[in-house]
C-alpha cells in the first residue's frame, strides 16, 4: 500500500509573487554555507520550515526575516554548490511542498505551482487556481487533492473534496461533499483521510474513497485538535494521529475505523505535531518544552520505548526521510524568532542523520 501523509500549517497569506529561478527580482536568495560539522549538509541564513526529498536532491521552504519566502533545493552530496531556487514570495509561506514524477510542487495560498526539479524554465507553472477558502491540499502520484468551502445565499455552506490531474489538464473531480468541515491530510491507494467536524471543533477523522464512489465515513471520534500543526498518517492496517494538546498523545484506529475509543500508541507527550512511518519505525515531533521541538522514534506496533534523536528543530514540518537517512533543520535560536518581528539573522542547519537500527519489540 502506497502511503503518503501531509501536515497542515494554519497560516495567513498575503501577496504572491511568481518568479523564475534565474529572473528573481526580490531579495537575493539565501545561499548554503558548507560545514565541517558531522552530519550537517549546510548552513542557511533562513528559517527552514518545510523539507522534502527524492533520490538525488533535498528541497526546502525557507522564510527570511526580511519577509521573503524561498523555495529551493540542492544535491544531497554537494549541497552548497548545487542550489536551485524555484520561487520567491512576499510573506506567503507555502502550505505544501512535494516532489513526484520529476516535478516539484508547492502551494501558494490560492494556487498550486510546479517546476521541473532541475529548475524553472521561466516562471513556475500554475497547475490550478484555488479559492481562499481552500483548507486542505495534498499531492498524490498523479493528482492534487484539495478541500473547499462553498457559501450559499441562504448563509449556509458546503464542504467538498476535489482532485485535478497534476498535468493541469482536465476538469475537477468531486471526491466527496459534506455539511461538515473536511481537511484532507493523508491518502493511500484507495482512500483520502483527514479532519472533520464543526467550524471550530475538528474532533473527528474521516475517510472517503478517492474515486468518489463512497460517502464520507467517520472513523474516529475522540480527536483532540488544539489548532496549529496536526498530523495524520497511515500504515497498511491503521490510521495514526497527533492529539496535539499540552498533555497530548499519538493515537490510532484500524483503517476501517474504531468501534469505540481509539488506542493510545504513546503518551503523554507535550503537543505532538508531526508523524512519519518508515517500516516498523514511527518518527514523531513534539514540544520538548515551550517553543522547542524534538524528534523521537519508537518501534511499532507496541511503541514501548522511544529514542530521542534530536532537539531544537526549526519547525515541526522541517523533516523528511529517504531510504537511508533522516533530514531535518535545526537552530540554536528560538522557533518564535522567525514568527515575529525578529530584526537579526536566523540561522538553520540542514542535518542528515542515519536511520537508527531498531528491532521490532
Amino acid at each position: 500500500m502506497n502511503i503518503r501523509s501531509f501536515i497542515p500549517l494554519f497560516a495567513v497569506s498575503l501577496t504572491a509573487f511568481g518568479c523564475a529561478a534565474n529572473t528573481l527580482d526580490l531579495d537575493t536568495p539565501p545561499t548554503v554555507e558548507p560545514s565541517a560539522e558531522p552530519g550537517v549538509l549546510g548552513i542557511v541564513h533562513d528559517a527552514i520550515v518545510k523539507i522534502a526529498v527524492d533520490d538525488q536532491r533535498l528541497y526546502w521552504v525557507g522564510s527570511t526575516t526580511s519577509g521573503r519566502d524561498f523555495v529551493q533545493s540542492c544535491e544531497k552530496q554537494d549541497c552548497a554548490s548545487s542550489i536551485v531556487t524555484y520561487d520567491a514570495q512576499a510573506s506567503e509561506l507555502p502550505l505544501l511542498l512535494s516532489v513526484t514524477g520529476g516535478q516539484l510542487y508547492w502551494r501558494r495560498w490560492t494556487e498550486l505551482m510546479a517546476c521541473p526539479i532541475d529548475g524553472c524554465n521561466g516562471s513556475p507553472r500554475s497547475v490550478v487556481k484555488l479559492f481562499a477558502s481552500t483548507y486542505g491540499a495534498f499531492v498524490d502520484d498523479d493528482r492534487f487533492y484539495f478541500s473547499e468551502q462553498t457559501f450559499f445565499s441562504d448563509q449556509t455552506s458546503q464542504y467538498s473534496l476535489h482532485s485535478v490531474p497534476l498535468t493541469g489538464a482536465g476538469p475537477r473531480q468531486l471526491t466527496a461533499s459534506s455539511p461538515s468541515f473536511l481537511y484532507t491530510m493523508a491518502v493511500d491507494d484507495i482512500y483520502a483521510y483527514g479532519l472533520t467536524g464543526g467550524e471550530r471543533n475538528y474532533d473527528r477523522l474521516f475517510r472517503t474513497r478517492k474515486d468518489g464512489t463512497s460517502a464520507v465515513e467517520t472513523i474516529a471520534k475522540d480527536v483532540k485538535h488544539a489548532g496549529g500543526a496536526f498530523s495524520v498518517t497511515t500504515d497498511p492496517t491503521s490510521i495514526y494521529w497527533t492529539n496535539n494538546v499540552l498533555a497530548g498523545s499519538i493515537n490510532r484506529c484500524p483503517l476501517a475505523g474504531c468501534s469505540g475509543a481509539s488506542e493510545v500508541v504513546t503518551g503523554p507527550l507535550r503537543a505532538p505535531q508531526h508523524l512519519l512511518i518508515d517500516g516498523s519505525d514511527l518518527y514523531y515531533v513534539y514540544e520538548a518544552k515551550a517553543d522547542e521541538y524534538a524528534l523521537a522514534v519508537c518501534a511499532l506496533p507496541a511503541c514501548a520505548e522511544s529514542l530521542l534523536l534530536f532537539e531544537k528543530l526549526v519547525n515541526p514540518d522541517a523533516l523528511a526521510i529517504d531510504e537511508q537517512y533522516l533530514y531535518l533543520a535545526t537552530s540554536e535560536q528560538a522557533h518564535s524568532d522567525f514568527l515575529g518581528d525578529f530584526p537579526g539573522d536566523f540561522v538553520s542547519r540542514i542535518r542528515r542523520l542515519p536511520k537508527p537500527n531498531r528491532e521490532l519489540p
